[in-house]
This record gives C-alpha cells, sequence and structure tokens, in this order.
C-alpha cells in the first residue's frame, strides 16, 4: 500500500510579549538630557518670569495713581518736596557695603516717615523708571536692602526722592548680572544723550544722560547735591560679576518738549510667549527618544504541525 506524505509546512510561530525594560544608561541618558534642558532654559525662563512680575507691579501701581484724584497725588509730591529740602548735603553710604560680619548696615533711623511717602497705597512702588534705549521699565521702591533689589529698583535712603527740582539729587538703585532678572544688567549700554523718565505721583519726569563713571565704592562724590542743577543717578556694581566698583549713569532733567522719545504712559505690555517652554518641550522629546529603552523581543516557541500518513 502506498504511502502518501502529506508536505511539511513551516512551523508556526507564537510571539512572546515584548518587553522594554530601563536600565541604568538609559535613565543616565535622560537624566543628562533633561539637566542640560534645565541648564540651559533656567536664565530665560526666570528673567520671563521676573518680567511678568514687574509688569504686574507697574500695573498695579499705574491702576493706584488713576484711581487717586488729582489733589491727593499734589499732596504726595508736595511731601516729598519738603522732605528734600531739608536733605543734609552730605555724603551717601553705598547700598552695597558690608560690615565685618558680611551683612547690609542698617541705617533705619527715621525709616518711618521716609517710608510713608510717595506711594499711593501701602506697600506699592513709589515710582517708576523707563529706559528706552535698553527697554527698562521697573518700579522703583523705598530702601535698598536685599528683599526690595530682588523686587525691582531701590531708591538709596539719604538722596532725594525723584521728584525734581532745584538742587536735588535722587540715586536709584539695582542688581545687574543676576541669573533670574535684568534690572540693571544693561545699564553699561547706555550713552551719554540717551533719555530715561521718572514717573512719579501722576507726572512724568525726563532726564537726559550728561555724565558717566566708574567709581570705587567708597566715593560718594558724584551723588552730593549741587546747587542748581536737577539730578537723577542710576547706580549699580560693575564689571558684573566681580562688582569691585560702581557703575554712575547721571541724567539731568530736561523739560518735557524736549523728550521726544518718551513712550505714552502706561501699564507696560505683558512679557511676549514663553517661547522657552518650546525648547524645553522640544528637548523633552527629544531625550526621551534617545533614551527610550529599545524593543526586546524574546525567542518564539516553534508548533509543529506537519504528519506523516
Amino acid at each position: 500500500m502506498p504511502v502518501t506524505v502529506e508536505p511539511a509546512r513551516a512551523p508556526a510561530t507564537r510571539p512572546v510579549a515584548v518587553r522594554r525594560r530601563w536600565s541604568v544608561a538609559n535613565i543616565a541618558v535622560a537624566v543628562v538630557v533633561f539637566a542640560g534642558i534645565a541648564t540651559l532654559t533656567y536664565p530665560t525662563a526666570a528673567d520671563w518670569f521676573s518680567d511678568l512680575a514687574h509688569a504686574s507691579e507697574i500695573s498695579g501701581y499705574v491702576r493706584d495713581v488713576a484711581g487717586t484724584d488729582a489733589a491727593s497725588l499734589r499732596d504726595l509730591r508736595e511731601a516729598a518736596q519738603v522732605y528734600n529740602a531739608h536733605l543734609p548735603n552730605g555724603p551717601l553710604r553705598d547700598p552695597y557695603v558690608l560690615n565685618a560680619s558680611g551683612e547690609g548696615e542698617s541705617i533705619a533711623a527715621g525709616r518711618s516717615t521716609y517710608e510713608s511717602l510717595l506711594s499711593p497705597t501701602p506697600g506699592a512702588p513709589m515710582a517708576r523708571i523707563r529706559i528706552p534705549s535698553i527697554d527698562v521699565d521697573l518700579p522703583i521702591y523705598h530702601g535698598t536692602d536685599d528683599a526690595t533689589l530682588a523686587r525691582g529698583i531701590g531708591h538709596l535712603y539719604g538722596s532725594g526722592l525723584p521728584v525734581g527740582g532745584p538742587s536735588t539729587h535722587a540715586v536709584l538703585t539695582g542688581h545687574s548680572g543676576l541669573p533670574n532678572a535684568t534690572l540693571f544688567t544693561h545699564l553699561d549700554e547706555v550713552r551719554k544723550g540717551d533719555l530715561f523718565f521718572i514717573d512719579v505721583a501722576g507726572e512724568e519726569l525726563a532726564y537726559r544722560v550728561d555724565q558717566i563713571k566708574v567709581v570705587k565704592p567708597d566715593d560718594g562724590e558724584d551723588l552730593r547735591q549741587v546747587p542748581g542743577h536737577d539730578y537723577v543717578t542710576l547706580l549699580t556694581c560693575t564689571p558684573t560679576g566681580v562688582n569691585t566698583h560702581r557703575l554712575l549713569v547721571r541724567g539731568e532733567r530736561v523739560a518735557r518738549s524736549a523728550a521726544s522719545e518718551s513712550a505714552k504712559v502706561a501699564p507696560p505690555p505683558a512679557p511676549g510667549p514663553p517661547w522657552w517652554g518650546v525648547a524645553v518641550l522640544g528637548g523633552a522629546a527629544i531625550g526621551c527618544v534617545i533614551a527610550w529603552p529599545r524593543r526586546r523581543a524574546s525567542a518564539a516557541e516553534a508548533v509543529p504541525t506537519g504528519r506523516v500518513l
């Protein structure tokens, strides 16, 4: 009897589940990628949030001024002018000088009266400074302690309040080179002839830069009042990150008609879209692609199906 052999068929396979495992190397790659993204985007992101906070503070200040009647604003300015008239024309203390313990020297005497002047509401900025040439628009606060200078620009206690007038000299100081805020970082880019503006108690004062100097911290001669002149000096540490000297940018009051570069006094625009977020998301996606474990399939089982008759 003949034997019929059925052709053998290829063994069927039964795949098993594909497994992905995060190895130490994968995790290390992911950590390095994310740390790099955070390092590269932190300054931009922090600066964006700082700009957002400053814009909010200034918008609140503009609303406070707009909600205060003209007579009350005039009273604020006149009280500040009376205060200025009684200031002694002596040397001023550098706002960044530290004592032997590495702490700022206290100058609390007389502060209660000082801090009650100019702010339309308690805790509000005393004024606003705009420097169009370096795109600065910042609130001005009483004093120069660390907490104040972290929020914006500080008014140097002992100098004239920034309301203008003959024989007055206001000193405004701000940090430069901070990783989380721009503040006066670009003050060294201001040039003679540039204008800056002080918005205070419903008035806008215009100043044209007439002197730029670098001095030692203990040299306060250029911060004194000068009879007949209306000055505002902007002060920051220099060189950035070294801070061994002080950069002084002085402006003299000019008639409002001469300040043709002034923008209309209004709340500042909010910071633009946070494009740094795109970099974060894009970098994170690339990091995931690089670090994601490759697929690994186990050997399939062969299932014989042929038979001999």
